[in-house]
């Protein structure tokens, strides 16, 4: 049993990093359809209860939406891709958006989002990868 369990940890490991680089590596090749920036202004940020966690306190999920105008075009309530605890109902932030579809739009740092997914990606990857080898190897 205890072999198992220091085989499965790093495979989730594994399998978790893998899944941050393809999402950080996805996120840089649709980074260059965003070919014109605005400011956003923050309508609302919603916050929904998930659970409690193992030391009892709760969880919340939040979303926030924005608006932001391109050429006379208002697009409101958007919702927004991200979330950070400074924020806060009015504040402006900057957006990237598609010229050609301006609904389509992202935050402005996707390319440093996307490196530090590609990052923590290899690295849990890698450090999976070494704790198998070390598991299988080891009696």
């Amino acid at each position: 049993m205890n072999k198992i369990m220091r085989i499965l940890f790093p495979i989730i490991a594994i399998a978790f990093g893998i899944f941050a680089i393809v999402s950080g590596v996805q996120k840089l090749q649709t980074k260059d359809q965003y070919d014109a920036s605005t400011v956003a202004v923050i309508e609302g940020i919603e916050r929904e209860w998930t659970g409690v966690d193992s030391d009892g306190f709760d969880e919340y999920d939040y979303t926030v939406y924005v608006s932001y105008e391109v050429d006379g075009q208002k697009y409101e309530n958007v919702k927004y891709p991200g979330y950070d605890s400074s924020m806060q109902k009015g504040d402006e932030l900057e957006i990237v958006y598609n010229s050609s579809d301006p609904s389509q739009f992202a935050e402005k740092n996707i390319t440093g989002n996307s490196i530090i997914f590609i990052a923590v990606g290899a690295v849990l990857t890698l450090g999976g990868v070494v704790a198998v080898i070390k598991a299988v190897v080891r009696p």
